[in-house]
């Protein structure tokens, strides 16, 4: 009898320790730690398969599915991998039993690309633009921006929309400046890897090498600008011309004083100051008005300052404003306000003939005009350096 006692009792004190185990957590056996082994299993399962949209949450051997798929075809792999992240599923062998993906929504729209690439190639008189675009009316814009900077030009080429690009708004800004960029090359292209824009091509010297750059440098929230230039060379000189520049050249003796010619050295120092000082200023008017704003002066100051002593450096102020208001008169206002800021450096002792001014209106726009953010960034002065009178 006293056998069978310590029989029972040893079973009690094992049930005992089953039945606690299962429901303290900090237990190897715990209902809980063996959950969390499930999830982590599943979640794993997940990452090395690039599902990084999926977000799992258990209820025991229950997953619950949301998030965003990309198409149909990834919700079924998902779930097939959960069903046998840990073995062939079921009570017994202690897998996921169940597995609700009421809660996924399935991305409708376009394919997505990756990577997201858009390419504009400048080719003698022809325009070539090839990528993805995030959507039909962004492809109708890059379109319209493309003639704005190069209506003598055939634009060509197939613009296929993908999703997978960088904010529509702020990637359709770096396009615009890209563009910007391109117009002032002798050839070349700009090319797009998602948010990395590189412009590559040649440029006519170094003042507009310095403009290209910075021009890139200005591409921002949230994306990169970057630019890889060379020097257009002059034309090699034919056995006739050498022979005809070299009688034109006075010999030098050893007994002639020979200036050293530190002229390229001023005019790359010229050209860094300037763009420094460009990039660094955002002239503002008052309402309504051609009137230049007190803390655009100051900057202005300085870069008069800068011109007077890079005699050699010329400047195209052109005038930009948002779509508010009649076509005409904003072509009108972005006119006189490039006039305003020339009327105010010619105050300022810089030549009249080194000062080319332009309005644009609305038609170089860098962002869209339906918020107010963007209208404020497209309403703005935009000015340009030029060497020895080259554009």
């Amino acid at each position: 009898m006293s056998a069978i006692l310590k029989f029972c009792f040893g079973f009690l004190i094992i049930l005992l320790i089953g039945i606690f185990s299962i429901h303290i957590d900090f237990l190897p056996g715990s209902a809980m730690s063996a959950q969390q082994r499930l999830l982590n299993k599943t979640s794993a399962t997940v990452d090395s398969n690039g599902s990084t949209w999926a977000n799992i949450m258990l209820d025991g051997q229950k997953a619950t599915l949301t998030g965003e798929a990309p198409d149909e075809t990834a919700l079924k792999n998902i779930r097939r991998n959960i069903a046998t992240a840990a073995g062939p599923g079921g009570v017994v062998q202690g897998g996921i039993t169940a597995i609700d993906s009421t809660k996924v929504t399935v991305f409708d729209g376009p394919p997505r690309a990756d990577p997201f690439i858009w390419i504009v190639e400048l080719q003698a008189d022809q325009l070539l633009l090839s990528g993805y675009v995030p959507s039909t009316s962004a492809r109708d814009a890059v379109i319209q921006l493309a003639a704005m900077r190069f209506g003598d030009k055939e634009i060509s080429g197939d613009l296929e929309v993908a999703s997978g690009s960088p904010p529509e708004d702020q990637w359709l800004s770096a396009v615009s400046v890209s563009l910007q960029a391109l117009a002032r090359m002798e050839s070349g292209g700009v090319e797009a890897n998602g948010a990395k824009f590189t412009a590559n091509g040649v440029a006519i010297d170094e003042a507009r090498a310095a403009t290209i750059t910075q021009l890139m440098k200005s591409i921002t929230d949230g994306l990169i600008g970057d630019s890889v230039l060379t020097i257009a060379r002059p034309p090699a000189l034919g056995l006739s011309e050498i022979i005809a520049e070299t009688a034109e050249t006075e010999p030098s003796g050893p007994d002639l004083d020979i200036e050293e010619n530190t002229t390229p050295d001023s005019a790359t120092r010229c050209i860094g100051q300037i763009l420094s000082i460009i990039a660094e200023t955002r002239i503002t008017f008052e309402s309504a008005s051609v009137e230049v704003s007190g803390n655009s002066r100051a900057a202005l100051d300085n870069l008069a300052a800068a011109l007077v002593e890079c005699k050699n450096i010329a400047i195209t102020v052109t005038g930009h404003t948002d779509s508010s208001g009649w076509t005409a008169r904003n072509r009108q206002l972005s006119q006189d306000r490039a006039d305003a800021v020339a009327q105010y450096l010619g105050a300022n002792d810089i030549e009249a003939n080194r000062i080319t001014t332009h309005g644009a209106g609305e038609s170089e726009p860098l962002t869209s005009n339906l918020t107010r953010q963007g209208r404020a960034r497209n309403r703005r002065i935009e000015i340009e350096i030029s060497q020895d009178g080259q554009q």
